[in-house]
């Protein structure tokens, strides 16, 4: 919980006094994931990317608190905040206007998704006992058992005050960024920037060289050595495990079922089997 405060505090002062003094002629990048998708992992390949600075600001559609969607407008008021050569990372649903805009600020995204089985699963742990902040841990904090946790991470809440639908609904939001074809979005799978790390380094150099990023020739050999330097999962605040098709191992039937009820398709809609 300390370090959580730290980090919204050095936020603060990064976004609100050293953002002013920024000045730059480069590209940004949003490093935008569904939530527990592998948003800090992603980051860790920029770090030592000497064309972007990072002043810790993220946008996301549902704050921490209070958990509501925040509307289009704001998240677009939000991104007209980003400079040139900042990166940034977010939680932000797909629309039209929001992608128009990036286009327009040159902005280039990383989208970042998941096994919807898998995420759940992180859910289930992370709003448990890892962030103790956030407007969901009271709904979990008392479901001492990790299948009951799961079941709450499908099913989502009904409520008018915080917002988590079913996994199906709150999920799909994000899709369009996957689906829609655009020159200036990159869709990367969790899995593969943790298990084929090679394979996600390639596309990531020709996704940036083909968008004209770099400020100076850079081979792919010597970007590949920079982007190796700086990843390490296990720095991130929000790590736990990290395991692909941990689900397999943790659903029974039941949890099978039940989650094929509330999934909406979003399984398939992903690439996922």
């Amino acid at each position: 919980m300390f370090r959580l405060l730290i980090r919204k505090i050095n936020s603060i002062v990064n976004t609100f006094f050293w953002k002013k003094f920024h000045s730059s002629s480069n590209k940004s990048i949003i490093i935008n994931s569904i939530p527990k998708s592998g948003t800090h992992l992603a980051d860790q390949f920029f770090k030592n990317i000497d064309e972007v600075k990072d002043f810790s600001f993220f946008i996301a559609q549902a704050p921490t608190r209070p958990h509501r969607l925040r509307s289009e407008k704001k998240i677009i008021e939000l991104i007209s905040r980003i400079k040139p050569g900042e990166i940034v990372r977010g939680h932000i649903h797909y629309s039209k206007k929001i992608e128009e805009l990036l286009q327009q600020k040159k902005i280039l995204m990383i989208f970042i998704y998941r096994d919807p089985r898998d995420i759940v699963i992180s859910e289930a742990n992370y709003l448990y006992d890892m962030n103790k902040f956030h407007s969901l841990h009271k709904f979990f904090k008392n479901k001492h058992k990790l299948k009951d946790r799961i079941k709450l991470a499908i099913e989502g809440i009904n409520s008018k005050k915080i917002y988590y639908e079913n996994v199906g609904k709150r999920l799909k939001p994000y899709l369009g960024w996957k689906l829609e074809k655009n020159n200036h979005i990159l869709p990367l799978r969790f899995e593969e920037m943790k298990d084929k790390q090679n394979k996600t380094i390639n596309k990531l150099y020709s996704f940036l060289r083909k968008n004209n990023f770099f400020k100076k020739n850079i081979s792919e050999l010597n970007f590949s050595k920079v982007v190796k330097a700086s990843i390490d999962p296990k720095k991130s605040h929000t790590f736990r495990k990290g395991i692909t098709q941990n689900w397999k191992g943790k659903f029974d039937s039941e949890l099978v079922e039940f989650f094929n009820e509330n999934e909406g398709g979003i399984v398939d809609l992903m690439g996922y089997k």
